[in-house]
This record gives C-alpha cells, structure tokens and sequence, in this order.
C-alpha cells in the first residue's frame, strides 16, 4: 500500500511513511513530512480482515498550496484464478454503459463510449461522452461510492468504499502488472482542477477496505461496507416519513408538461383530495415562468413579481400555494439551477457562471444556460434570496431541485475560486434549502439524477434515479428499469428513499407497457408520484387501478431478485422480483395474509419464458397459492410453474399459503393487530374489495356489523374512516 500526493506545481510526490502499530487497539499509524508542504496522518484500524482509514492531510507551510488529489496504490491483489477473469463493479457501469460489470482493461473511452461486447443494447445507454472518464467512478451521476474488483472463477473480492463525503470523493485506475492487479484508489476534488490549500489547513478523507465472499449475488456484495457505512453516516433526512408513506402529485408528465396553470392544478388538487388519501403533496413543475418556452427555476426570483406568468397564476404563487392547502394538501414546487440563455438574471450576471457548454459542445441545436457558480459570493447571496422567496414568500413546503447537481458533482474544473471544492459548496447550498423547509416537507433531487449515493440523504428526502417517463416513453421505462437494477440490489431505502417517477395515465405506452411501469414501481417500492390530468382524462377503470396502486405506500422496503446473476455480459436486467410483504400491508410474515408479492417482467421485444419455483422466492417446500393481483386468476404453486409473457409485459402476484383462511388481495391497506383473530387497523375511507377463500359470516367495523356482499370471493364493502375492522367465519 502506497500512499502519495499530488500538487499542482510539483506534480506526484512521494514520501517515507514512518509505522507505529497499536496491537492493543489494531491500529497502525502512518505518518509522513511532504518537503515541509504538507503532513500526511493515516491511522488504519483493522478489525474482521476489513480497513478503516481516516487520513489527514495538513498544510504545515506558510504558503497556499494547490493540491489536485491524494491517492494509494494497492499492488499485488491476487484472486488465484485466470487474471483475464478479473472484472470490477461499480454502479454508474449501468448508468453509462447498460451492463453491470466491467472486464480489467475495458476501453472505458471507446468510439461511442460503448464495447458491443459489453453493452445489451444501445436503447439502454444515455452515455454523454464528455462524462465518459478513465477513471471508474468520475461520473457526474452521484453514484453508491464503492468499488468491487474480482474475478469470475470466484466468488472471493475486494471492496472499496467511501466513509465521508466532505471535501473529497474517491474514483479509481485499475490495471495489470505481471498478471496481478494494480488498483489506484484516488481522493480528488469536484468542481476544482485544485484545491487551494490554506497555511494550517487539515483535509480529512475516510475510507473503507474489505472483502466478500458474495461477489455473485449483486444483493449481498456490499453487505460488510454497508454495514460499517451505516455507523459513521450523519442523521439522514432521507430515512425521515416525509416521501415513505405518502405521495406527490406532479404537474409535469402524461404531457402536461409546461402547460400548467393555477385552474388547471387546483381542479387536480381538488381531485386527488377526494380519490387519492394517501397523496400529501402537489408539486408545481416548470411552466410558471413568464416565458414557457425555456426552463428557469432559480432565475424566475431575480426578475419582477418573480417572472411568474401572470397568465396561469393571476394571483402569483403565494395565493396559489394558499389555495392548495384549502384541500388539506401541502404546496411544493419544482426549481432548477441551470438559467436559460434568454432570461433576465443569464444577460444581466454573465459573470456570475461556470462554462458548462463543455458537456454540450458535440450536440448540435443545445443553447447552453447559466450555471451558477456557487464559489463567488454573490451568486450565494442570491441563491439565498431565492430560497427565501420560495420557501417562505410563496409558502412552498417541498421543492423538487432540478439540474441542480452539474456544478457540484462534475469533476471537470468549474469553478472561479478554488478555496473550497464542489463538495463543500454542495453541502453549503443543501444545507441553505434543508433549513428553509419544515421538517416533515420534503426534498428532491433531479437530474443529474442519483445513483443511489447515500451521503445525500443528510438532506434528500427522494432520490430520482431514472429517466423522465413524461407522455409515456417506453425507452425511458427500460432505461429507469436497468439503472434501478443497481439502486435497490442496495438495500437502503431505509436511509434514502428511492424515486421512480411518476404513475400515472402514461398515454404514450400501450396497455402492456403502462401496466410494466406500474408494477416495477409497485415492486420496488418506490412510488413517490402520481401525475396526470386524473380529473378529465382517466377512465374509471384505470382510475380503479391506481386507486388500488396507492392504496399501500411503503417506499424504501427492499426488494429481491430471483435467478439474476448481475456477472454475466450482455444479459438483462433481473425478469423476476419480490418482496416479503403483501402488496396491500407493510407487515411481512402475517397469518392469513400473503407471505411474498412476486413481479414478472419481460423487457425484450420478444415472448420470454419464466420458470420458477416456492425455492427462488425462498420459501420451503409446500403448497401455496399465485393469485394474479389485476385480474385475480389463481394458480396452484408447488413445484415449478411457467408463465409466457408476451413483448413489454409483466405479471404480478400475491403468494399465500393453500391452507387455512386467507386473504389474497385487497385494495386497501390492511394491518394486522390482533394474533388469534383475522382484525386489521384501516387508516382511510374506502370502498374495499377484499378476495377471500371463505365466505365471512359477518364484517366489524369498530366492532359494529356492516353491510358486505360476497360473490367468488371477491367480499366487498365500505371503510367509513380510519379504525378497526375485523371479520367472523
């Protein structure tokens, strides 16, 4: 292990590294004097054949120093098997590259970014060559911050991973040397070609060094770094209720878009109040500027009564915001950071923005906006102004932060001044917007979008992952399909809550690809939004769907994937997932109840088989149930069972046991309090449909008989409000 530094004047330097070793408390310290410019301090503790470091990186001169990046050096990582095996994971591999893993030496700056070796499909990849690097994990896509490197003989591989996210983020160079590995892990600066080092100043990097014996099984990988992760994140705001259990309704997809107006939002608000009650926010997207050509978010506060199109919001957006909250729903609004060429704030503070027409320069037609540079002074005075006009002038209690990440996250010199790096500016801005909302209103990101990288979580309550589906773009779906692959195989929903765009009435797909997007969302667990014109164009069959989609939000509960090995070149993405609860409960295990909800989905253009058995869905031998959760068809499920689904499809189903009483579906959400008894709390007024094996003899509700029909088990009747219910048999 060989650690060094990098200055922008003297280029690599090295130093020797003096050892002490505290066999009491396992821990080494390193510490090394860089020419009397900077003092190098790492204390490794080693505990369970894993590494934890905290380096400390001092400028002990009396000078400011640029320094560009530190880094260490692993050499000789040996797997025993044939070295042409070894491969690396990394999560933006399905962001930029739509497959997985990564053999050692791939041409990661290949003509179109892409190997077809390597690539399933170039429908799937929205690689934008100038985010391609050398490095593995330079992307902007904010991605989970670790690294496994392997070999496919073997199951046995080395993690890397990140412990703090403060000043530094980690990527990495990887190679051969005399058939063993080379892995360069480096410590380097967004936004900044270096940073300037004040006299005195200490940069701290943490980090984390382990293994796994799980290197097949994309669910488990990471489970001893997550696990050391977990201790040393700061509270989270992303592990918070705020988008757990409740939904957003959205302005901009099912082709809304910018055609947006105070009438058109409030016959919504009214809609969704009466039908949805399960949806807290309704969230303003773009299309309140005065000019609806262009997307301004930030740059609107900059300009008279706020550049708000007088048109669609005759009162502004304080008495807009107001009248929302007169349906018992709560006012969020959608902004971005990228200002457009043709905007106020853009002609009059040129000055004020970072060249980002770096990232767009290779297509034609793009007229870049201003991106704000939030190293110069007045640009975050005015940041803060318009939070303050946001939040607290029109009364906004959620905001959707669009564009917002390219300044933070790019880790192509940006910024004027160098004194601190993007990751410090980024923590500076989310902190200014964190505290300008209440703490049960919520916080998401856009694009860039996230993968998975749970440090923002300290002040995300959502994360999108995944492509726009606006009108219904099936491209899209697929892409949002592929990338959520790496994002839920995570298993932190808990601390993060993973977005999946919206459901809605998605005119732009066929039945079978609505429906596909539906399910994924449902599976996943990752229903933050609802869109659409619910109120005018979505039929009452549909509107029973998502009724019954909404009926149980629990987003952030793991989900499982069956017969998926993430190793292989050129395969899809998982055709079979599952989770441990029911649809319509957030209790796994529950007599009476379904014990798995189990998804299918066919991704391909072409019919696809799927055979599985009780054993993928990690159940023991025995006789259980599938009942298909749309159409209530019902299949016994003891051995193997075979579904054919047809192109762009998906099936889902509840699984129970075959004995006893059960209920198979609801739509409704159903808790059970009592052991001995089939009771269960309701939180809403609704029309249940509950599919039954027996027919009740009487329903309670709050311990009064109501009234109920009952015809092939489907068991019918009305929840006047919260409270108990319960039946008789």
């Amino acid at each position: 292990m060989s650690p060094y530094l990098v200055t922008e004047h003297k280029g690599r330097i090295e130093a020797e590294y003096k050892k002490i070793w505290s066999s009491q408390a396992n821990v080494s310290h390193w510490h090394a004097d860089y020419l009397g410019q900077f003092s190098d301090d790492l204390y490794l503790t080693y505990e369970d054949d894993e590494i934890t470091c905290r380096r400390l990186i001092k400028n002990i001169s009396s000078e400011t120093i640029a320094l560009k990046e530190a880094g260490i050096e692993l050499d000789g990582i040996d797997f025993g098997k044939n070295p042409d095996k070894d491969f690396y994971y990394h999560a933006e591999n399905s962001r930029i590259y739509a497959t997985m893993t990564l053999p050692v030496g791939f041409d990661r700056l290949a003509p179109g970014g892409k190997d077809p070796k390597y690539d399933i499909g170039s429908y799937l990849s929205y690689v934008e060559i100038p985010c391609c690097s050398k490095r593995i994990g330079d992307s902007p896509f904010q991605p989970f911050p670790a690294i496994l490197l392997g070999n496919y003989e073997t199951n046995h591989a080395l993690i890397h991973g990140t412990l703090e996210q403060l000043v530094f983020y980690h990527c990495y160079e990887i190679d051969h040397d005399r058939g063993k590995l080379r892995m360069n892990i480096i410590s380097g600066f967004k936004g900044v070609e270096a940073l300037d080092v004040i006299p005195n100043r200490t940069l701290t990097d943490r980090w984390y060094l382990g293994t796994t014996d799980n290197a097949d099984d994309i669910e488990h990988i990471f489970d001893r770094y997550t696990k050391v992760l977990r201790t040393v994140l700061p509270p989270l705001n992303g592990a918070g209720n705020a988008n757990r259990h409740s939904v957003v309704w959205e302005s901009w997809n099912d082709c809304i878009e910018r055609s947006v107006s105070e009438e058109l939002v409030l016959k919504e608000a009214e809609f969704v109040s009466r039908h949805f009650p399960n949806v807290r926010f309704i969230q303003l997207d773009d299309g309140y500027w005065h000019n609806d050509k262009f997307a301004n978010g930030i740059g609107t506060a900059y300009e008279k009564d706020g550049g708000i199109d007088k048109k669609k919001f005759p009162s502004g957006l304080r008495s807009y915001s107001d009248k929302v909250r007169q349906f018992g729903l709560t006012p969020a609004v959608w902004t971005g950071l990228i200002c457009p060429a043709c905007s106020q704030i853009t002609k009059e503070h040129p000055e004020w923005a970072v060249d980002y027409a770096w990232r767009y320069k290779e297509y034609e037609g793009i007229e870049c906006g201003m991106v704000l540079d939030p190293s110069i002074p007045e640009v975050r005075e005015y940041l803060q102004y318009a939070f303050d006009k946001f939040c607290y002038d029109y009364n906004f209690n959620g905001i959707k932060l669009d564009f917002w990440s390219y300044v933070f996250e790019t880790s192509f010199p940006m910024l004027k001044n160098r004194e601190h790096s993007s990751y410090e500016w980024r923590r500076w801005l989310l902190t200014e917007i964190r505290k300008r909302l209440p703490t049960d209103g919520y916080f998401q990101t856009g694009c860039d979008i996230v993968q998975g990288n749970p440090f923002l979580g300290e002040f995300f309550t959502n994360y999108r992952y995944g492509m726009d589906i606006t009108g219904g773009e099936w491209d899209h779906v697929k892409a949002t399909f592929l990338w959520g692959t790496s994002c839920f195989a995570l298993h932190i929903g808990d601390l993060f809550v993973p977005n999946s765009d919206s459901i809605g009435i998605m005119p732009g797909l066929s039945e079978n690809e609505r429906m596909f997007a539906i399910n994924y969302i449902l599976i996943t667990h990752s229903l933050v939004e609802l869109s659409g014109k619910l109120h005018s164009d979505c039929s009452a069959e549909h509107l029973k769907i998502l009724k019954k989609a909404l009926c149980n939000i629990n987003n952030g509960q793991d989900v499982h994937f069956a017969q998926y090995d993430y190793r292989k070149h050129n395969v899809l993405p998982p055709a079979i997932w599952f989770t441990d609860t029911p649809l319509f409960s957030r209790k796994s295990g529950t007599e009476s109840l379904p014990l798995k909800t189990v998804a299918l989905f066919n991704l391909s253009d072409e019919n696809l088989n799927i055979a599985f058995s009780p054993a993928d869905m990690k159940l023991k031998e025995g006789n259980y149930i599938l009942t298909d959760v749309w159409s209530g068809e019902q299949k016994e499920f003891k051995n193997q069972i075979e579904y054919i689904l047809p192109p762009h499809s998906s099936r889902m189903f509840s699984l129970n046991v075959a004995d006893g009483t059960q209920i198979f579906d609801s739509n409704i959400r159903l808790e059970k309090v009592d052991a001995e008894n089939i009771s269960f709390a309701t939180d809403y007024k609704a029309d249940a449909e509950l599919l039954l094996n027996t027919k009740p003899e009487r329903v309670f509700f709050n311990g009064e008989i109501i009234d109920f029909t009952y015809e092939d088990g489907l068991t019918k009747f009305h929840v006047p409000e919260q409270g108990i219910l319960s039946f008789e048999f």
